[in-house]
């Protein structure tokens, strides 16, 4: 190759063996160098290999391996970009009030929320045109209760197409906690919609995870002088016959679900994991996470194991900001344990935010230990698979104890580099945040805050976005920091035998921090994303594109909050959107609620029907771009 050879004047096939190694941000970093590489990256057989390595296991992903709807692999990256980009700048495509709620849930793309006396789902990834209805006067009467009891219900989980909610006191000792299949069917199915009904002890803490084939739920119990464990149980819904197919678990170590415990289906299992140390760990100098996999109609077969977390020498943990979750990562399509820690580093005055992953082991690999006959499974060799030899596992050796783990700069984002500008933070105290996640596939911090402004003599709540993101820095020393300028930075970590470690030469670097909307903002953007002057309690459930939160709006229904989406994908565009961009003077809706609350309706024989979605009569939204 002639030292004046160009990447875009290289041959196809060269290029493309190039070009299939790089994610998605930097295809379309490529792509808008000049257009010969622009032409070049246009081509779908390029972009099938980035959808292939990067994008696999995201939505965007799996639908051009469909190919719906002309959704080619290129499309499908450009998409994905947008979606990381807006994500990561807060700078969302739009903003609405899809309907008002007593309470709701949100997951893969829908929103299940209960207006009156109904529950209605809403396909908010689609913009969907239509919601499907479930009567709840309807069903409750059929099992035998009272009108009373819609104001009872509690939704607890919707996914692949089944919702399941709990009716509270639905008799004098227990409550009733119910499955209802809201898919679509053909007309002429004879198939029940009602797929679980079974008793839970009355206002005990619980909670469900399910698929369209099992169901598992944890009960919080009180047992006698403990603080209380949970109780697992699961069920086979696939057909009646096997409804009443129950998988009563042993007991899980008590602990906060979402900051000390959290649970997660993967492919049929239940994941659990708990950071709590056990009376068998006398966990001197480490912290470990404990983790558990259950197998369906397996007789109730689990599997343990542990990982290393942290060193307690690290510095001490503010407790209060600490998130637990299981994540699947969208580039492997794996279980990963996602933990947000505020730490004080080395005990030293500074303290910031910082995510850790860890990723988990299949239940493919967890139970061939199973069959192996290890009780306590060794998760070394799974790490050393995948390149992870930051794992360890706890081991009655003392020697164990005192070997520090290595991180690889992957698998933690701290919110501050230590060369950042301390007077940039525009942090909020925990009482102001009134929701905090990360984006795993965009590695990005997201807050949702209470930020007031300054009115007059009186300051109002304006709940605003604040964003802090990470990229990958160039592989090549520019500056010679670290060695020779102009030569590609070198790993800095290494294995026993002294090779490097994969990985560990890879650099990031903040991209600042972000906050949404601007102060100089229309005011017509505040007030609908606070409706009223004051916040009190603000629920938020996000997913990787968007995030809906409820808020108090005067002229509700008594106990019923304005559902309020805020999107940032380009796809997800509602009719009713107003541009705020174009508008020469958007007005402010005078009176929004009261919507007509859904009325009753006499009863066809079933239990579902479709009805036109309320952000319709609500009319309220605004596309920002």
């Amino acid at each position: 190759m002639s030292a004046t050879t160009n990447l875009d004047s290289l041959p196809f096939d060269i290029f493309y063996q190039i070009a299939k190694s790089l994610d998605d941000r930097d295809y379309i970093n490529l792509s808008r160098t000049n257009r010969a590489l622009h032409d070049l990256t246009n081509s779908d057989l390029v972009a099938r290999k980035t959808v292939e390595n990067v994008l696999l296991y995201s939505k965007e992903g799996q639908k051009a391996l469909a190919n719906g709807a002309g959704y080619t692999y290129r499309k499908a990256v450009g998409h994905r970009f947008d979606i990381h980009e807006a994500v990561a700048t807060a700078a969302p495509y739009s903003v609405s009030v899809l309907a008002y709620g007593a309470d709701f849930l949100y997951n893969q793309g829908f929103l299940c929320y209960r207006a009156g006396h109904e529950i209605r789902l809403l396909n908010v990834h689609a913009a969907g045109k239509q919601e499907c209805v479930l009567n709840l006067l309807d069903l409750l009467r059929r099992l035998h209760s009272g009108p009373d009891a819609v104001d009872r219900v509690s939704l607890l989980q919707y996914a692949d197409g089944i919702l399941v909610f709990r009716v509270k006191e639905f008799n004098e000792q227990d409550d009733m906690l119910l499955a209802i299949d809201m898919s679509v069917r053909p007309t002429n199915s004879k198939k029940g919609r009602l797929v679980l009904q079974r008793t839970v002890p009355a206002s005990a803490p619980m909670f469900v995870r399910h698929s369209r084939s099992y169901l598992w739920y944890g009960v919080f119990t009180a047992m006698g002088g403990s603080d209380g464990v949970w109780a697992i149980h699961g069920a086979d819904i696939t057909s009646p016959e096997t409804r009443d197919t129950r998988f009563s678990l042993d007991r899980v170590v008590d602990g906060d679900l979402g900051q000390s415990l959290c649970f997660e289906m993967y492919k049929e299992h239940l994941y659990a994991v708990s950071t709590q140390a056990t009376s068998g760990d006398a966990q001197v100098y480490s912290s470990f996470y404990r983790w558990s996999c259950y197998a369906p109609r397996q007789d109730g077969r689990k599997q343990d194991g542990n990982m290393w977390r942290r060193e307690h020498c690290e510095g001490p943990i503010n407790e209060m900001w600490t998130d637990l979750s299981i994540r699947t990562d969208e580039v492997t399509g794996k279980p990963v344990i996602l933990e947000c820690r505020r730490e004080w580093p080395a005990g030293k005055s500074e303290n910031h935010r910082t995510y850790y992953t860890q990723p988990l082991p299949l239940p493919d690999e967890v139970f061939a230990m199973y069959d192996e006959g290890n009780s306590e499974p060794d998760c070394l060799p799974f790490a050393q698979e995948h390149n992870l030899d930051e794992i360890s596992t706890i081991t009655h050796h003392p020697a164990n104890r005192h070997r520090p783990a290595k991180r690889l700069r992957r698998d933690y984002h701290a919110e501050y580099e230590p060369t950042h500008d301390q007077t940039l933070r525009q942090e909020f105290i925990a009482a102001r945040t009134k929701h905090r996640t990360y984006n795993l596939a965009a590695s990005t911090f997201i807050d949702l805050v209470n930020d007031p402004a300054a009115n007059g003599f009186r300051s109002q709540d304006r709940l605003r976005l604040r964003t802090v993101s990470r990229k990958r820095k160039s592989p090549i020393d520019e500056e010679g920091d670290e060695g020779h300028q102009g030569l590609l930075l070198g790993p800095t970590q290494y294995k026993e035998d002294g090779t490097p470690l994969e990985g560990s030469e890879e650099r990031f670097m903040s991209r600042g921090v972000y906050m949404w909307p601007p102060e100089d903002s229309p005011t017509e953007l505040h007030r609908i994303l606070c409706p009223d002057s004051r916040i009190n309690r603000v629920r938020v459930i996000s997913d990787e594109r968007s995030l809906i939160y409820s808020i108090q709006c005067s002229g509700l229904p008594a106990d019923h909050k304005a559902l309020i989406l805020i999107s940032f994908d380009p796809k997800i565009h509602f009719k009713t959107l107003l541009s705020l961009r174009t508008m020469k003077a958007p007005s402010i809706p005078k009176k929004v609620f009261p919507v007509e609350a859904p009325q009753p309706e006499p009863s066809n024989g079933s239990l579902l029907r479709d009805a036109k979605p309320l952000y319709e009569a609500i009319n309220w939204g605004y596309w920002l771009r």
